[in-house]
């Protein structure tokens, strides 16, 4: 199995005032292709920072960040958008759906971004995949959060990303609904063969993955 990601000496850092706070210290870790893996740690311990380090939407400190083969740590901000785009699908806690779109036209939208010839069509076939198929032209007040969360599912992996990251994306489901959405995730990827980041505060979710890694105190025990 080839590496897809790989963190060398990850060192993150916010000033505040005089103050230096280390919110990720010498960080090393390797992701493969195809792999699972589930992040825990208490609040604060920077576990989305992590995620937020891998998805090219914060510049560590110091240290390098390699995906599939190429230095991604300093390219312009433009170059990582590309590179997010096409190979990496985010799923966040919030659902951030655009509010006057319907379920179609969010997921499609992602798809028009990237030049795909038939968004309209793909995007209905994602949605009917995941069980929403009587919810097309619903707008996200319409949708319960079960149903909010996989059309953001749908939108992240529209393009068949090579990673998702998902930070704590059962956090404002209940059980049931958690439940569901993590077994849609870990389906798609088994089946597509993505890898998959998802942190989680939950044991029984984060036992999922083939792979767990705590963070404590901005380290990875």
């Amino acid at each position: 199995m080839s590496t897809l990601l790989k963190l060398k000496k990850i060192n993150l850092q916010y000033k505040t005032g005089k103050e230096n706070i280390s919110v990720l210290k010498n960080i090393d870790l390797n992701i493969q292709k195809k792999e699972t893996v589930s992040v825990v740690g208490e609040s604060g311990s920077g576990k989305t920072s992590l995620i937020m380090l891998i998805g090219g939407l914060e510049i560590p400190t110091s240290g390098k960040i390699f995906f599939q083969d190429q230095e991604i740590t300093n390219l312009k901000e433009d170059e990582i958008s590309e590179i997010r785009k096409k190979n990496i699908g985010i799923i966040f806690q919030s659902f951030y759906l655009i509010p006057n779109y319907t379920a179609v036209e969010n997921v499609a939208l992602t798809l028009e971004l990237n030049n795909f010839k038939n968004p309209e069509k793909e995007a209905k076939h994602l949605l009917d995949r995941f069980g929403l198929k009587n919810r097309f032209n619903n707008l996200p007040s319409q949708l319960s959060g079960g149903e909010q969360q996989r059309v953001a599912i749908a939108r992240a992996i529209a393009m068949k990303p090579e990673l998702i990251l998902a930070d704590e994306p059962t956090g404002n489901l209940d059980t049931e609904n958690s439940i569901m959405i993590v077994n849609i995730l870990f389906k798609y990827v088994k089946e597509e063969g993505s890898s998959l980041i998802m942190v989680t505060h939950d044991p029984k979710l984060a036992d999922k993955a083939k792979r767990k890694i705590k963070i404590k105190d901005g380290k990875i025990k």
